[in-house]
């Protein structure tokens, strides 16, 4: 195989890399457009595997358990005021 054909089969690749870039970032830019989160998009690297940071999700909680947590929050709080306004 000649030099200028090892040359032009890495440019190829090259650009080819590129272009996938651009269409990731060109779908990611949609999705936003479209009202869909753009922060947890699931990706692959070049070997396959997923991306630590992709696979991890936010925790979801139900009605009540944020309820829960909201009253034991303004309990804290109100504690925390409370002590903080006693003289020393």
């Amino acid at each position: 195989m000649s030099d200028r054909n090892r040359l032009l089969e890495l440019a190829l690749e090259s650009l080819e890399n590129k272009k996938k870039q651009i269409d990731q970032e060109i779908d990611e830019i949609t999705r936003e457009l479209k009202g869909q989160s753009p922060g947890r998009v699931f990706t692959r690297r070049q070997d396959g595997a997923a991306s630590a940071a992709a696979a991890r999700k936010r925790p979801r909680f139900s009605k009540e358990e944020r309820m829960r947590r909201s009253q034991r929050m303004r309990a804290y709080w109100e504690n925390w005021r409370k002590k903080k306004s006693r003289p020393k």
